[in-house]
């Protein structure tokens, strides 16, 4: 190690301005985004840590002192794919003024989410499906945090259907209309068109939700 080295390893010494600590959160943030872009690309099966680093313009060293392997990887950049997807909806529905329809509100957020970052959008709906047990865990956790949203803004509509024992299941299911559709246009390439599928999904949604006379 170069005399440079071992003054840039001592305790608390900046390089380019940065602290070590925020140097190791850098490192992090690129390489959770070269994960994201490289899966979303190539697909995961087809990407490697080398693909990752590349992209992240870092080291394998710099790769394992982070993750694991290729499948902690997708963990990681799922996680924040799906973090940040589920603090955008939560937030553009506590800043809904009180004659928002909350449906459309949610419903807009998610999608427009989507389609800022279309790789991100590709991992969490299709790249990151059945990637390992742990993934499959956060994804379900995710999902039914988002499945609760949706139940509270069913019990606006009908308080009594939206407390009944199957309601979060069948919250759930009405998750999968917004998110199926979302695949459809992934999967065909018109991902860019999803805004224009956001009244038609909150038609759906609220005739759902509409008590039954």
């Amino acid at each position: 190690m170069s005399v440079q080295q071992l003054e840039d390893a001592k305790p608390g010494r900046r390089y380019r301005g940065q602290s070590p600590e925020e140097r190791r959160a850098d490192q992090r943030r690129r390489l959770v985004r070269a994960a994201i872009d490289e899966f979303a690309a190539r697909g995961y099966h087809k990407t490697s840590v080398e693909d990752i680093v590349r992209r992240a313009r870092t080291s394998r060293t710099a790769f394992y002192a982070f993750f694991e392997n290729r499948e902690d990887a997708m963990y990681g950049a799922l996680q924040r794919s799906l973090r940040n997807l589920l603090d955008d909806v939560r937030c553009a529905i506590l800043q809904a003024g009180p004659d928002d329809d909350l449906v459309a509100v949610a419903i807009h957020a998610y999608v427009q989410h989507l389609v800022s970052d279309p790789a991100a959008a590709t991992i969490v709906l299709l790249e990151g499906v059945a990637t390992s047990p742990e993934v499959n865990g956060l994804r379900s956790r995710v999902r039914r945090e988002l499945a609760d949203l949706i139940r509270d803004m069913w019990a606006e509509y009908d308080p009594v259907a939206a407390a009944a024992p199957q309601a979060r299941a069948v919250s759930v299911g009405l998750l999968g209309i917004v998110t199926e559709s979302m695949v459809h246009l992934i999967e065909t390439g018109r991902l860019a068109e999803a805004p224009e599928h956001v009244p038609h999904l909150v038609v759906a949604l609220e005739r759902v939700f509409a008590p039954r006379a």
